[in-house]
Order: structure tokens, then sequence, then C-alpha cells
């Protein structure tokens, strides 16, 4: 009987011999070492490419997009495909297998290179990538701006303030009995101003200057005597338009007058008479009258605030102002004597103060002197002094 049954184990002499033949080819060496060395790697390195994986699994997805990786397997590409040129066939085909199973290992390898590319230095291309895959960590004092910012986006927005309506404009007092009241110059002399409020006035005008030259020596007490005695005041310029400016002449008044608004003073007065030498309008055309005037008030308006008193009578204003309706807006001192009811002259909408004689009667002064009336009553002449 044959010693050596099918039972029987053989030895590892014995299997080696019936399995392998005793010449084998190169590329029979080469597969088998291949297969023994790709089954080593990946018994030790599978495990710990999956862990590493799923560590960097979100990172390598930009990786291996990343120009650095690109350009990386551009370079190792020749070099693999000329290996694979030099094996024969079963080995390139396993090799390629093996190939896709280290994928894991060529991405970390990926991530070395792009590590030692960052190190030396990135391009310009690189640098707009990688602004584009990572966020940009801002300074502390922007942050601190940032945060600040989405507080307040987070506030309801403030409430706007209701626009204040514009003030109500002042009632309009009450018109009344007309109001008595008187004007004098240095004729009248010396004043008792107390009798005069007793008598009834409750205001005056005063002659404070008379063209270019002439100041009342008694402007100074009988202005202030009256005042002193109750009576609302106020100063009159005789005008002279051939002798200066308007301007000129506006100055001198006011500093004579020395207009004050204390709530007992009436509006300056420009007084606009014929000339006394020649009876006419002082060899002025209406034009420059017009701008004579204006010039003045101007002036006034400017240093007190008040549009002045015009001081006129209807002829005056007809021959020398071409009744012009300009200074409608001033309060009109009309003079006309003799009349009932005084008549408005063309220019002007109505009157305000009326002298109506030259020849009256008053306690506390000799001689006769000019009347006046306030036709709005008390409560709208203290008005106008204010």
């Amino acid at each position: 009987m044959n010693p050596e049954t099918p039972d029987q184990p053989r030895s590892p002499e014995n299997h080696d011999n019936a399995s392998t033949p005793k010449q084998a080819s190169p590329a029979q060496r080469a597969d088998q070492a291949l297969r023994v060395a790709a089954d080593r790697v990946r018994a030790w390195l599978a495990p710990l490419v999956e862990r590493v994986m799923q560590w960097l699994a979100p990172l390598l997805r930009r990786v291996q997009d990343a120009p650095v990786v690109r350009r990386f397997r551009e370079r190792v590409a020749p070099h693999v495909a000329a290996v694979q040129e030099k094996l024969p066939e079963p080995v390139v085909r396993a090799s390629r297998t093996r190939s896709m199973q280290a994928g894991a290992a060529v991405a970390a390898v990926g991530v070395v290179g792009l590590a030692i590319g960052a190190a030396a230095g990135p391009t310009q291309p690189e640098i707009e990538d990688a602004a584009m895959a990572a966020p940009i960590q801002p300074a502390p004092q922007q942050q601190a701006a940032l945060e600040q910012h989405a507080t307040l986006q987070q506030q309801p927005p403030p409430q706007q303030a209701e626009p204040q309506a514009a003030p109500a404009p002042e009632p309009e007092a009450p018109l009344g009995p007309p109001v008595e009241g008187i004007d004098v110059s240095n004729h009248n002399g010396d004043i008792d101003w107390g009798q005069v409020a007793a008598d009834g006035k409750k205001f005056t005008f005063v002659l404070a200057t008379d063209g270019t030259s002439f100041t009342n020596p008694r402007y100074g007490e009988q202005y202030h005597g009256a005042k002193g005695a109750g009576l609302i005041a106020g100063a009159y310029h005789f005008a002279r338009p051939s002798s200066s400016s308007g301007e000129a002449q506006a100055d001198r008044f006011l500093d004579v007058a020395d207009y004050q608004s204390d709530g007992k003073t009436l509006p300056p007065v420009l007084d606009l008479e014929v000339d006394p030498n020649s009876g006419g309008c002082y060899g002025m055309s209406v034009d420059q009258m017009h701008q004579w005037t204006q010039a003045f008030n101007d002036r006034v308006k400017e240093r007190t605030g008040k549009e002045p008193i015009i001081y006129a009578n209807p002829s005056f204003w007809r021959e020398c102002m071409g009744s012009t309706n300009s200074f409608d807006g001033h309060p009109l001192w009309l003079a006309s004597y003799g009349v009932d009811s005084p008549s408005v002259p063309n220019g002007f909408s109505n009157w305000h103060f009326w002298q109506y004689t030259d020849q009256g009667s008053v306690a506390g002064i000799s001689g006769n002197t000019d009347l006046n009336v306030f036709q709005e009553g008390m409560a709208r002449l203290e008005k106008l002094a204010r």
C-alpha cells in the first residue's frame, strides 16, 4: 500500500511543491509581491484611514479642489504613467485597484502638500480662493462694532418727534374807543406832564431832530417827562431829503431819539412835509422821493426792528410820492384839518393816527398845541408800543 494517503496532511515542503511551479516568471513574482504588500498595507492602514476620513471629510472636500492639490496631481501623474508603462498589464490592473483603495492616502498627501504650499506663500489666485473658502474673522474693535450694530438692529426704531406746529399768530387786540393824544416840539416850552395826563391824554409824539443839523433842545425833558407821567411816547424826525441821504438822517435821528423797546415807546416816526423854504418836493422827482424814503425806513428797521410810522397829508402824498402804495404796510399818521372824518390818501388802506388840529388847548401846556387821536383803542395802542 502507498505510505502517503489522501487523508494525511502534507508537509509545508510538499504543499509548496504542489502549488508553485519550480520556475515562476518575473511577472508572476512581481504580482505576488504586490499582492502581499497591498494586503499588509490594507490591513494596517484601512482602520486608520477610515477614522481619519471621518474626521477630515469636510476639509478633504475643500482640499481636493484646491489649486495646490491640483498642481500636485499634475506633477505626480507623469511619473505614475511612466511607471505603469514599464509594468506588465496584470500588474498595471492590480496597481490601479490598489490605488483606488489608497485614495484616502493620496488625499492625505494632498493635505500635506497644501500645508507646504501655504508655508511657501500662496500666489494671488490662491489667496482669492482661500478668501472664498474661509470666513474672515473681524478684529476685536470690528467685532464689538458689529455686535453693537446687531443690538441696535434688534431694538425698535426711535419714535420720530412730531414736528412742532408753527406758533399761532397773536390774536388781534379788540377795537376800543378812540384814544386822545398830542405832539410837541421845542416851541411848546415847559410842559407839566402830570396835568396833560390828568386831561385825558394817553400818548404823545416829541420832535427829536430836523434835517441834518437841528436837534430839539428840550427833547429829553419832554420825552422822558411824558413817560414819567404814564403817557406812551414816540419820537419823530422832520425830513429834509435834499440835504443828506436817508440813511444819514435816520442814523442821526435814532442817535438822539434813543429808541427803547420797553412797552411804552411808539415806533419811530418819519415826518414827510413839503419843503418849508420852497413849498415843493425838495427839487426831487417822485422816484427820488421813493428811494430816499425807502432808505430812511430800511435803516430804522435795521436798527430798531420796527417799521417806522409815516406822517403825511393827502396833498403831499399825491404830489411828492405819486400816491404810491409801496409804504402801505407802515402805520399812517395822517394830518388833515377842518374835516369831520379824514380821507385816506391813495396808496394806504387806512389811517392809524389823525392829527386833526394845531389849535388845541391842553392843561399843562401854554399856548396852542397839536391834537391827535388813535382810532383803534387803548389795547391796540399798547400793542403798537410793544
